[in-house]
C-alpha cells in the first residue's frame, strides 16, 4: 500500500466548528507521522493552520455550488496539480463547495476520496453531487449518519469530533477576569457561536433571558458573548438598550476569537452547542446546550449520551429554543450550586468518549482500509 499523504480541503479557515475540527486533526495525523496538507481560502485560522508545520495553499473556492461549470476549470486544473505535485495519496473535503472540485480532482487524477459531513443543513442535491465522487463517508454525529444514508449506499463511518483536551482543560482566569473588569465575585455566563441566523437568534434570546436573571436572581451577573457576524450589530443594539437600565456594563462582546479557552475557563456556565459545547466540558464548566436544531438544556452525566445524540442541539432536538427556557435552566442551575461537580462529571465523559488523540485512530483506519481497496480495485480493473 502507498504512504498515506493526505490533502485536508475546507472553502475557508475562519473560526467556525468544522475550521477548528480540522485544525484538530491534521495535529494528530502529524503526531502520528502522517503527512497532511491544507487546501483553503482565506481566514483568520490560517495563521495557526501554519504553526502546525503543514503545507497551506490558498485557492479562492466560489462562494456558491455550480455543478459542470466552466468556471470551476482553472481551479479543478490547479488542484490537480498541486496532488501530483504534493504526491498525494487520498483526499479529504469536509465542505459542500470545496468538497465537490475537490472531489472531481481526486477523481481525475486517480486518487481516492474522503468526505466528512458536518451537519444536517445541507440541500440534497449537493451532497449528491459530492457523493458521487466519494470512496468513504464519514459523519461527525448519529443523526448527520441519517441524513446521510439515503444518498450514500456504501457504509458510512460514525467519527466524532475530537477535542484536545490537553489544551481545554480547567485554567485559573483571574488576569482575563482583570483585563475585562470582571469583579472577581461576578457569575459569567458565556455564549460562543458564529453570529448569523439560528445563532443569532440563540444569542439575543440569551441576552434577554440574562437580563432577567440580573434582575431577579444573579445581581453580580455578567454575560460574554464571544463570535462575530452579520447581525453582531443587532445584537449589540439590544444589549445597549438592557445595559442602560443598570449602573454598570455587564454585557461584554469580545469579537472572533482565535483561541477561546481563557474565555471558557472564566466563565461559571455556557451556553453553545456542537464542538463549543464539548470544548467548554472539557474546561470542566456546566453547559446548556442548544443549536441550529433546537434546545436541549442543561447537561449533565445522567443525559449526556442523549445530548451527544442530538450533538448537543445542533443536528437534532426535540424543541425549540426560548427565552423561558434559557431563563428557567440558567436560574436552575445557579440556583442548584451543583455547578463544579457538574463540571468535573462533564470533562471525564468528554475525556472518554471524545478525546482526539483517541479519536484520530478510527479515521486512520478509513485512510488506510480506502486507499487499500482503491488499489485492488485498479488492480482489478
Amino acid at each position: 500500500m502507498k504512504p498515506i499523504r493526505v490533502l485536508m480541503v475546507l472553502d475557508t479557515m475562519d473560526v467556525s466548528g468544522t475550521e477548528t475540527h480540522v485544525l484538530s486533526l491534521v495535529k494528530e495525523l502529524q503526531s502520528r507521522g502522517i503527512y497532511t496538507a491544507v487546501v483553503t481560502g482565506n481566514g483568520s485560522m490560517i495563521g495557526r493552520l501554519r504553526e502546525t508545520g503543514c503545507k497551506v495553499h490558498q485557492m479562492n473556492f466560489p462562494k456558491t455550488l455550480t455543478i459542470n461549470s466552466e468556471a470551476d476549470s482553472p481551479l479543478l486544473k490547479s488542484l490537480i496539480d498541486l496532488l501530483r505535485k504534493e504526491q498525494i495519496t487520498l483526499v479529504h473535503g469536509h465542505q459542500i463547495i470545496s468538497g465537490y472540485i475537490s472531489a472531481k480532482a481526486a477523481k481525475l487524477s486517480n486518487i481516492p476520496f474522503v468526505f466528512t459531513l458536518h451537519g444536517t443543513y445541507f440541500q440534497k442535491s449537493d451532497i449528491k453531487s459530492v457523493l458521487q465522487f466519494t470512496d468513504a463517508a464519514v459523519a461527525v454525529s448519529e443523526p448527520v449518519k441519517k441524513h446521510l444514508q439515503p444518498y450514500f449506499p456504501k457504509n458510512i463511518s460514525l467519527i466524532a469530533n475530537g477535542i484536545d483536551t490537553t489544551d481545554f482543560s480547567p485554567s485559573p482566569s483571574y488576569e482575563l477576569r482583570r483585563k475585562m473588569n470582571i469583579p472577581l465575585n461576578a457569575k459569567v455566563i458565556l455564549y460562543c457561536s458564529r453570529i448569523t441566523r439560528h445563532k443569532a437568534k440563540i444569542c439575543m434570546l440569551l441576552i434577554k433571558a440574562c437580563r432577567d436573571l440580573k434582575l431577579k436572581d444573579i445581581p453580580n451577573l455578567h454575560v460574554i458573548i464571544v463570535g462575530s457576524g452579520s447581525q453582531l450589530k443587532d445584537i449589540k443594539n439590544v444589549a445597549a438598550s438592557i445595559q442602560s437600565l443598570y449602573k454598570e456594563e455587564f454585557i461584554h462582546f469580545t469579537g472572533e476569537q482565535k483561541n477561546v479557552k481563557d474565555f471558557y475557563t472564566l466563565a461559571d456556565y455556557v451556553v453553545g452547542t456542537g464542538r463549543v459545547a464539548l470544548e467548554a466540558m472539557a474546561c470542566e464548566r456546566p453547559v446548556i446546550s442548544c443549536g441550529n436544531l433546537g434546545y436541549f438544556g442543561a447537561v449533565n452525566k445522567k443525559n449526556f449520551q442523549q445530548a451527544w445524540e442530538c450533538y448537543f442541539g445542533d443536528h437534532a432536538a426535540k424543541q425549540t429554543c426560548s427565552q423561558a427556557f434559557l431563563y428557567r435552566d440558567l436560574r436552575n442551575l445557579h440556583q442548584s450550586n451543583a455547578g463544579v461537580q457538574t463540571g468535573r462529571d462533564l470533562r471525564k465523559l468528554v475525556l472518554k468518549q471524545f478525546d482526539s488523540k483517541k479519536n484520530i485512530l478510527p479515521l486512520i483506519e478509513i485512510y488506510e482500509s480506502t486507499i487499500q481497496s482503491f488499489e485492488q480495485q485498479q488492480t482489478i480493473n
